[in-house]
């Protein structure tokens, strides 16, 4: 079994808690929950009425209103950190070789909200109605890819799906890559 090691060098968070790992950090270590009343959608028809919901978050600090509009709020979330994450890192890109720099992002799932409208909006008007951008804008790898571009990264550029170890996976599979 090879021992390379992994390095984490940088951070990003967009969760209930908080939009950025100091505010986030802040409130975990202040007692603040991040489990309020559901405000999102209509929940009343549920037993439980109570959930984890980012609350504050504005995805134009991240992404220009073309993306914000295309993009599903889990693509916006996973910009954001990964922004976040590339800026805490110290990494200055433009002295790196990008080729060997790349994204790796993992997520349980995604673009639910989209694919929801978008069915909506083919019930409401049919198959003339559904965006050229309904697909790249709800799948997981666009948060990866859009990182990549935003980024000028060349190297390798994944998304992976294994649900809650997610984040272990995507350390593992980046270490294996070394």
């Amino acid at each position: 079994m090879s021992r390379r090691r992994v390095v984490i060098t940088g951070l990003g968070v967009v969760c209930p808690v908080g939009n950025t790992v100091e505010e986030a950090w802040g409130n975990i270590v202040a007692g603040k929950p991040g489990i309020t009343r559901i405000s999102k959608f209509d929940a009343s028809a549920f037993a439980s009425r109570i959930a984890g919901e980012v609350k504050g978050f504005d995805p134009a600090e991240f992404l220009g209103p073309k993306e914000v509009r295309r993009f599903d709020t889990f693509i916006h979330y996973g910009v954001a950190a990964g922004l976040q994450a590339v800026r805490d890192s110290g990494l200055e890109l433009e002295r790196e070789d990008r080729e060997r720099i790349g994204a790796n992002i993992g997520s349980g799932i995604g673009g639910l909200p989209l694919i929801e409208a978008t069915k909506d909006e083919y019930n409401a008007a049919g198959p003339r109605k559904i965006s050229p951008f309904f697909v790249p804008g709800s799948i997981i790898n666009m948060i990866a890819g859009q990182l990549s571009i935003m980024l000028g990264l060349r190297g390798p550029n994944l998304a992976r799906v294994p649900a809650c170890p997610r984040g272990a996976h995507c350390i593992g599979a980046a270490g294996r890559r070394m």
